[in-house]
């Protein structure tokens, strides 16, 4: 995933912080710099760097926001919407044809590993190792 992520920002043009960024406000949708910050785990300050070279890129924009005067909301552009769909559509095309042999009862077991691993992470349970032992 690292190395995707890293050819993903290469190719368009942006650090892996700001790819970060960006797919945090696809998610989102709409989201206000503090709230990136916080998902980014980032300084406010590292946030508005960001957001401002991704506007200069005309990858994202920012707007008013609806319910406070004070504050704004980023999303993305419609060029980066469109940049966003196409490394998702080459993205589900590579899975496909990495798991073309895959059995269906392969791939539903897979699908619950994978959704109870996801729900183990979500949740920080400290049931298990916090890392790699030594």
């Amino acid at each position: 995933m690292d190395h995707n992520r890293s050819q993903v920002a290469a190719e368009i043009g942006v650090s892996s912080s700001e790819l970060r960024a960006l797919s945090r406000v696809a998610e989102a949708g709409r989201i206000t710099p503090k709230m990136l910050a916080e998902s980014l785990e980032m300084t406010t300050g590292a946030v508005t760097a960001i957001s401002s070279h991704l506007v200069a890129l005309d990858m994202l924009t920012r707007v008013p926001h609806p319910h406070d005067r004070r504050s704004l909301l980023l999303e993305l552009t419609p060029a980066a919407q469109a940049t966003a769909a196409k490394f998702q559509n080459e993205f589900q095309v590579l899975f496909a044809h990495a798991a073309r042999n895959v059995t269906p009862e392969d791939q539903t077991r897979l699908g619950l590993l994978l959704t109870s691993m996801a729900v183990i992470i979500a949740s920080g349970s400290e049931d298990g190792p916090a890392g790699p032992t030594t």
